[in-house]
């Protein structure tokens, strides 16, 4: 009698099984891809304008005020400077950029009404906005990035000389204005 009840239930064991698979049938699913690349982003910030201070003219012949992109000092010949001097400064700064352009126009004199003065620019660059800048020559600088993924930040100071300043030139506030503009790929 155990043989007959164990048979059965073997049986049964066997039928209940595997029966969801269906033999002889194909199915056809879609697996989509996704790639995300991250467009490059940057922006260009100023950070202080280039000011040269109060200059007091000579009193016969021209006099100069420079103002050293590297150093940020401030240097007169035949001329009285007070007041405080300042750096021109931007800083680019980004995400997801492998490579960055930064061009710059210089002015050829600063003006106002009845008068001008000659200009000579000059600029230069660092990774930290207190530390140690190098010169830049030409209009444009470019530099490359870690990509995808990671930020950046560079600073970029401007100065320059203001020459021909005499006693004929009239009073007031001589301005000009450095163009500046930043490319990120």
């Amino acid at each position: 009698m155990k043989s007959l009840l164990c048979l059965p239930l073997f049986l049964f064991v066997l039928a209940a099984g595997p029966a969801h698979l269906v033999h002889g049938q194909s199915s056809n699913v879609d697996v989509s891809i996704t790639l995300v690349a991250p467009s490059p982003v940057c922006g260009l910030t100023v950070s202080s304008d280039l000011g040269y201070g109060t200059i007091q003219k000579p009193s016969s012949g021209t006099g100069s005020v420079a103002i050293s992109a590297t150093t940020g000092t401030r240097t007169v010949t035949d001329v009285l400077a007070s007041g405080s001097a300042t750096v021109g400064q931007v800083r680019i700064n980004g995400s997801n950029v492998a490579s960055y352009s930064l061009s710059r126009t210089f002015p050829g004199s600063l003006t106002r009404s009845g008068g001008s003065l000659g200009f000579s620019g000059s600029w230069a660059q660092s990774l930290q906005p207190n530390g140690s800048y190098s010169s830049v020559n030409g209009s444009s600088y470019s530099g490359t990035s870690r990509g995808v993924g990671t930020t950046f930040t560079r600073y970029f100071r401007f100065g320059g000389t203001v020459s021909g300043i005499g006693l004929s030139d009239p009073n007031g506030s001589y301005t000009g204005t450095i163009k500046t503009s930043a490319t990120c790929n």
